[in-house]
């Protein structure tokens, strides 16, 4: 899953914009930014973050810049601990190359020691977009974790796995409990990429200024009810 052979099966399936969300790392993120500059595709800066309550939080950035800043803040709350390969595997990273130039051992499997609403303020601070990744799942997400989503929450949308969205029907433009509602194809092998995507049928997402203006409209219209 380096980033290079990501970019190539997301060209092959013609896929119009993408986003890298490792957890609690941008390492990938950063380089699949950095290669996709001359390639049909556009990749939005993100990661998946851990919270102290062990929700999954996803954050999409507006560039490069940005995603080093929360990995700042991320080195702050991450345990002190070494990543034990044999549970977790090895954590290996690329270079532009496509060359294995390392393994990182910190520990990232594991909650950030930092609350849900700090974390989503931080992002917002920064200039990102937080999303609470897969509510729906039994597993590190908001609803199995708190039980519950708050209207007044701060967050810019909520993500539902591909299967809700499926069952559910959802579409662009959908919400979710008062939020706008999106999904993702959580791949996690080459093989995944392509097999689920969200269709924009007016092409109105191209990166994450559209994306983020798509996001505020949707949420006004929601206040507006």
């Amino acid at each position: 899953m380096s980033p290079k052979l990501i970019l190539e099966q997301a060209v092959r399936k013609r896929l119009k914009v993408i986003s890298i969300t490792d957890h609690n790392t941008v390492q990938h993120s950063v380089l699949a930014c950095q290669l996709s500059k001359d390639l049909p595709i556009k990749v939005i800066p993100g990661v998946e973050l851990t919270t102290r309550e062990e929700v999954h939080l996803l954050a999409y950035f507006p560039d490069i810049a940005a995603l080093l800043k929360i990995e700042k803040e991320i080195d702050h709350y991450l345990a002190k601990q070494k990543n034990n390969s044999q549970v977790f595997g090895d954590q290996i990273f690329y270079n532009l190359k496509d060359e294995i130039v390392g393994i990182d051992d910190v520990l990232r499997q594991v909650a950030l020691n930092i609350g849900l609403d700090n974390l989503v303020n931080i992002i917002h601070w920064i200039g990102g977009i937080a999303i609470p990744a897969h509510i729906d799942k039994n597993r590190f997400s908001l609803l199995s974790q708190l039980g519950f989503l708050a209207r007044e929450a701060n967050f810019d949308a909520v993500e539902v796995s591909k299967y809700k969205w499926h069952k559910d029907n959802f579409k662009l433009g959908d919400k979710l409990e008062g939020f706008p509602v999106i999904s993702g194809s959580d791949s996690h092998s080459i093989e995944d990429i392509g097999l689920f995507y969200i269709e924009d049928t007016n092409e109105e997402i191209k990166d994450f200024f559209t994306l983020n203006n798509f996001l505020k409209s949707t949420k006004r219209k929601r206040n507006k009810k």
